[in-house]
């Protein structure tokens, strides 16, 4: 097992024009990364030998292993097709003070979102084995938490998600990989930063700034720049409609850097 890693420094290959006319002051935030900077991102493919698929995606201090799985069938209610769905939880120490192990209602809004998320990325309608539709399920489980939890699970259970779908091609099961493209996720917000503090848009809040974020936003996109799902919430304040554009401009940059990375780990991983 090995793992590929992004660092902030690395700069994806086509840098959108949005970087560019960023402000030259570039102020610094607590952990010292400028505002359009991703934490350090890395995913080990193949973490569970036992899965299906499997991947151990780190960004930053949040860490989740994400797990993809085929279920004995589709469900009783689905006509045509077939379907992938997720769960999510958060194992009771990745937190301080220590979580409780039932999912709540936070949870199970979390893991409706990943299964959105993934059902995106997939022709639902090419998802059929030899003699059945297939049915796959995508475990989240946060080992770490330090904010960006749900995002990274989304970013990391697609790679699960693609390197069970190979597997079941290799094994004959799919004749093709019913794929429509990457799928990534990242959160964005307006936090104050630098001297003195000033709130402005930032890419991939860790917990310090997500717990004192005017607003907080999780995008969710395809590789072909179209968005599957906005949440965006005035947490201590209200946003315009150009805080918005500037809050998308760095969601879009920062999934751009996550594609290059699955990318990558895909390319390298052994089915």
């Amino acid at each position: 097992m090995c793992g590929t890693s992004l660092h902030p420094n690395q700069a994806p290959t086509r840098a959108l024009v949005f970087c560019a006319q960023l402000d030259s002051l570039r102020p610094m935030r607590a952990d010292g990364r400028r505002p359009e900077e991703l934490r350090p991102y890395s995913i080990s493919p193949g973490f569970i030998g036992q899965a299906l698929g499997s991947a151990l995606i780190s960004a930053g201090r949040t860490r989740v292993i994400c797990t993809a799985s085929l279920e004995p069938q589709t469900p009783k209610w689905l006509k045509n097709g077939g379907w992938v769905t997720a769960e999510y939880s958060m194992l009771p120490g990745a937190t301080r003070p220590r979580g409780r192990r039932d999912p709540g209602g936070r949870g199970k809004e979390i893991q409706r979102l990943i299964g959105r998320s993934l059902r995106a990325c997939v022709d639902l309608p090419r998802l059929v084995g030899r003699d059945r539709p297939l049915s796959m399920v995508c475990d989240c489980d946060v080992i770490e938490a330090d904010g960006g939890t749900r995002t990274a699970s989304i970013t990391g259970a697609y790679v699960a998600l693609v390197l069970a779908l190979r597997r079941l091609q290799s094994e004959g099961v799919l004749a093709e990989l019913p794929l429509r493209g990457p799928l990534a996720a990242v959160s964005v917000g307006m936090v104050a930063v630098g001297e003195p503090p000033t709130s402005r848009a930032v890419l991939d809040l860790p917990y310090e700034e997500d717990s004192r974020a005017e607003v907080d936003l999780n995008v969710v996109m395809l590789g072909d720049g179209g968005f599957v799902e906005v949440q965006g919430t005035g947490e201590q304040g209200v946003f315009s409609r150009p805080d918005l554009a500037r809050m998308l401009d760095l969601a879009e940059v920062g999934c751009r850097q996550l594609f290059a990375l699955q990318a990558e780990v895909l390319e390298q991983a052994l089915v």
